[in-house]
């Protein structure tokens, strides 16, 4: 925000020469806390489907709106197709953008597509906020971006759901983390309780002896499957299964042991990790 020499603030960005092509801003719309937008009343029309919630309607180049700057200024950069990222927004604030958008007639769902700023937005935040970024994203039915961030959620523990949370999520967005969740459970214990294969019998190392391989690889699996969240990384299961190979002596099963981990992180690599 920038101070003009008549005492008002004029926002960094939307100012007099904020220009798109060759054209210049028409309109001023000042926020709640008095900051000045320069904007393009055409602009505004085109994208809303309600004279921007009627603002528009109004015949002045000055229109007061009752959002915040920082709301306001939300609410333009995804009109414009502008990203915001750098302005390290609260995600209250990106919410109740949303929210503003939807009042004003714009339509999120076309603005929320990957690439765009809104999306970007909204992505931003999974890594800190996951659950709550989540369920803004199911409530306004942000497809591409309720996937994207679920990915951050295979860790979360779906009993510290709050009503808010699950009410505002909604139950098909619930249900599809809940069978995010299960279904990779399912795919990792079907992918860990398949041992590794035998080796042809040799003199040292009878098919009886190729047993304790066996033995090893289930107890890993077992600590596994019993600690394990559906987040677990290939590294962590390659990790667990090679503690058996100092247990086993014949270099052939360790070949075989070796074998199989490999395979299994290639299985459990390709498991579907969203939505």
């Amino acid at each position: 925000m920038a101070c003009t020499p008549s005492g008002y603030t004029v926002s960094s960005i939307f100012r007099p020469d904020f220009a798109i092509g060759q054209v210049f801003p028409d309109l001023i719309l000042v926020s709640s806390d008095h900051v000045h937008f320069h904007v393009h009343r055409q602009r505004l029309y085109n994208t809303s489907c309600n004279a921007f919630g009627g603002f528009l309607l109004q015949q002045s180049s000055l229109i007061t709106i009752p959002q915040s700057a920082e709301v306001l200024n939300i609410v333009l950069h995804v009109v414009y197709g502008m990203s915001c990222l750098e302005h390290n927004l609260s995600l209250e604030a990106i919410e109740k953008a949303i929210n503003t958008l939807i009042a004003y007639g714009v339509p999120i769902q076309h603005l929320a597509r990957p690439s765009f700023p809104l999306y970007q937005l909204l992505v931003s935040h999974a890594p800190f906020h996951p659950i709550e970024t989540y369920a803004i994203a199911g409530q306004h039915k942000l497809e591409d971006a309720a996937v994207a961030i679920s990915a951050h959620l295979l860790a979360y523990e779906l009993f510290n759901l709050t009503d808010e949370i699950t009410v505002k999520m909604g139950p098909l967005y619930l249900r599809r983390l809940l069978d995010l969740q299960q279904t990779r459970m399912t795919a990792l214990k079907e992918i860990v309780l398949r041992p590794p294969a035998n080796h042809s019998p040799t003199a040292k190392c009878p098919q009886g002896r190729q047993e304790k391989l066996t033995q090893a690889w289930a107890l890993a699996a077992a600590q596994l499957v019993w600690d394990t969240l559906p987040s677990i990384s290939t590294h962590a299961l390659k990790s667990t299964f090679e503690k058996a190979g100092p247990t086993i002596a014949c270099p052939d099963c360790r070949a075989m042991l070796h074998m199989r981990i490999q395979e299994v992180m290639q299985e459990w690599s390709s498991v579907k990790r969203t939505i």
